[in-house]
């Protein structure tokens, strides 16, 4: 099964939209992975606890590989709408292939669907939250600069969709997966700032933003190889907004 134009991708998208995280990455998993644990290029993994109970193998740096004798090291969990998210890491054996490879390419694909999707759902709740706040008898939502963000947000969910939906199965290189990547991030950013202090809360609406750019981190392909520890910090909870 591809994430490319087909309904896989569209799949994906809805329920990281509709239900949350952890269920659009069971879902990804199950259609691209099954039975393995998806494990970034230095050994670092945003999964849910239906994906770890149920893995029989690894796939890290691209390639399959077997699961340490007592699972992955469990850095933290998050809990999230739709189920908690648990953040691992195991340690990559000398001598793995670093790329993508084989099912790397659906894998990679179909984060960005679910990382959209999540976007999406913060962008009704920051209109929502603005539709709710007044200033003067007037609604945020209203305001001129106010309008403009949401919009600008809006323009870079479809353009992301749009490169989506055009890309043939394994077109997106690592580089391209990269940008629209960082593009995302950039956008659950801004959008987090509309919702003031409240999404900056554990528990409020920005933290899936910020949990969806730790998923981007751990899976970066584009990375260099003498990274490890920055990526491992940022797992562990480093909070960079």
């Amino acid at each position: 099964m591809t994430a490319g134009p087909g309904p896989a991708g569209a799949v994906w998208h809805r329920i990281a939209r509709d239900e949350g995280l952890a269920p659009a990455l069971t879902a990804l998993c199950a259609a691209v992975l099954p039975g393995r644990l998806p494990l970034g290029p230095h050994g670092h993994g945003a999964v849910s606890r239906e994906m770890l109970l149920k893995a029989e193998s690894a796939w890290y740096a691209g390639r399959p590989g077997p699961l340490d004798p007592g699972g992955p090291e469990v850095l933290r969990t998050e809990q999230l709408p739709g189920g908690e998210l648990v953040m691992v890491r195991q340690e990559v054996p000398t001598g793995a292939e670093y790329g993508p490879g084989g099912a790397g390419t659906d894998w990679s694909a179909g984060l960005l669907w679910v990382r959209l999707g999540l976007s999406e759902a913060l962008r009704e709740r920051v209109v929502a939250h603005l539709t709710g706040r007044t200033t003067g008898d007037v609604p945020l939502i209203r305001q001129q600069l106010v309008k403009a963000a949401v919009a600008d947000a809006l323009v870079d969910h479809l353009e992301i969709r749009a490169v989506l939906t055009d890309a043939m199965p394994g077109e997106l290189n690592p580089a391209a997966v990269e940008d629209l990547h960082r593009q995302l991030t950039a956008t659950d950013r801004a959008q987090v700032k509309l919702l003031g202090a409240s999404g900056y809360l554990a528990d409020g609406p920005g933290q899936t933003g910020y949990v969806s750019e730790l998923v981007a981190e751990a899976y970066a392909m584009a990375g260099r190889a003498e990274e490890p520890q920055l990526t491992r910090a940022s797992a562990a909870g480093g909070r960079c907004w």
